[in-house]
């Protein structure tokens, strides 16, 4: 009777080793590829968020700089505004707001006469999914 010598009965092991090895590094990289996805789209969020910050912290520092003029600044205008300057410059920044941003932006800027107190607020969609993003500031123009 012929009985496989051992060396022969091991060359299949080393296949199997490395069958599984390959399995392995496959489930690892599709992790790693999974999580470099959301890691991308996180950074893209956060820029986005600082985008906007930083569009509406453009608005209210123009607003502290011409306080005289507050309630030109309000979208949509309410009120009478007797300062073409400051309507040109809230509706180059409503525009501005538009293109920096993707999918839907709405953007809306109130002034509680009252208290002094101007509240921005920026909406968009985020670009991966149809999430909704708002960002709300509030200042003291008096």
């Amino acid at each position: 009777m012929n009985q496989p010598s051992r060396s022969a009965r091991q060359r299949g092991v080393s296949l199997i080793d490395a069958l599984i090895a390959i399995a392995i590094l496959s489930f690892g990289l599709i992790g790693m590829t999974r999580m470099q996805g959301r890691m991308v789209t996180s950074a893209t969020d956060a820029q986005l968020r600082t985008t906007a910050v930083q569009l509406a912290d453009e608005l209210l520092n123009t607003v502290l700089v011409d306080t005289a003029n507050a309630a030109c600044y309000t979208l949509p205008q309410a009120g009478v505004c007797n300062s073409p300057a400051a309507t040109a410059r809230t509706t180059d920044w409503a525009n501005r707001v538009g293109a920096a941003l993707p999918g839907t932006v709405t953007r809306a800027v109130a002034l509680n006469a009252a208290s002094g107190r101007m509240t921005v607020s920026i909406g968009w969609t985020a670009r991966d999914n149809a999430d909704p993003r708002l960002l709300n500031v509030v200042t003291d123009v008096r």
